[in-house]
């Protein structure tokens, strides 16, 4: 078993805990039933409990996916149109309630995209010896994966298992492109894909974006904070990554104040000085095994590009 800190102890406890409800939930509402002068407080006290055991037993195993159309700002000697279906923060590990490969494979597969984008974040404290058998469905996603590694995959927090990942994912067909530029192309679509590295990691090659494209530039990391580091000359036309988890719990006003990511920064699609930058919400869970009005969600990206003096 791999080694966990305290933090990570405590969420445990939590997630065992949490079964508690089923013997709460029960207790509170023949309280409130038998004993009047106790009734607004124990209905009060389930309708509380509830929430948690959404968040907790019914979220987390909630799968959606999302549809989003964008244009690219700039235009190319040539038009162009494809599909692509992004996830990321799947965290499997610690946490039971982790949404399963196998379930986001079939999700992904039905999408029917050009290829696949997977923006890290595998493990929550994952021993190696088990990446076979909990990323196994990767093998049956129908379209080219590729992928980069994020901060909890390369030690930030935890072990680093960036060499057995990238192992392991490669074996399954998983194209590992951290730091690392390919050309995709098809009869309706040609585009430069550049994978950079986990920006806290702190070595991402961002030499790989200062020659000239002349096709359609789209960049994969796992942090989309990391279009604040793209100046020029980087030219890039669409960003995406994952990390913020959507908010993981989204309440109003609050998380947007604890965490300091709002709005599109948190999930969806903004334009940041002409570059197009998508966030997709995840899968999986840290710190709580709770997901909160965030499910789990892959997202299609549907993006098209214009000819240059096109009308």
């Amino acid at each position: 078993m791999i080694d966990i800190g305290l933090l990570q102890y405590f969420s445990l406890a939590i997630f065992y805990a949490s079964y508690l409800y089923f013997i709460a939930a029960p207790v509170a509402l023949w309280i409130a039933v038998k004993n009047r002068g106790a009734r607004r407080y124990a209905v009060a006290f389930f309708m509380v409990i509830t929430v948690f055991a959404y968040s907790r037993f019914v979220e987390p195993k909630i799968l959606l996916t999302a549809e989003h159309d964008a244009e690219l700002v700039d235009c190319f000697e040539t038009a162009g149109a494809f599909r692509v279906t992004v996830f990321s923060d799947t965290h499997n590990g610690i946490f039971g309630n982790a949404m399963p490969i196998e379930r986001i494979t079939k999700a992904v597969n039905a999408t029917r995209p050009d290829f696949v984008l997977v923006a890290g974040d595998y493990v929550y404290f994952l021993h190696p010896d088990i990446f076979e058998k909990k990323f196994a469905a990767f093998a049956e996603i129908d379209a080219p994966v590729f992928a980069v590694l994020g901060n909890h995959d390369v030690g930030l927090p935890g072990p680093d298992l960036s060499k057995p990942l990238n192992e392991k994912l490669s074996a399954l067909g998983v194209r590992m492109i951290d730091d690392e530029a390919v050309k995709l192309s098809n009869s309706h679509f040609a585009i430069e894909l550049v994978g950079l590295s986990d920006e806290w990691a702190g070595h991402q090659d961002f030499a790989l974006l200062e020659h000239p494209s002349e096709m359609p530039r789209l960049i994969l990391t796992h942090h989309p904070e990391t279009v604040f580091l793209l100046h020029a000359p980087m030219p890039a036309d669409f960003l995406i990554g994952g990390h913020t988890h959507g908010g993981q719990i989204q309440l109003p006003l609050i998380t947007c104040w604890v965490t300091g990511i709002c709005g599109d920064n948190v999930y969806g699609l903004r334009n940041y000085y002409g570059v197009l930058v998508f966030t997709t919400s995840g899968t999986g869970m840290v710190g709580l095994p709770m997901r909160f009005r965030v499910p789990p969600r892959i997202d299609v990206l549907n993006i098209r590009y214009n000819a240059c003096g096109a009308q």
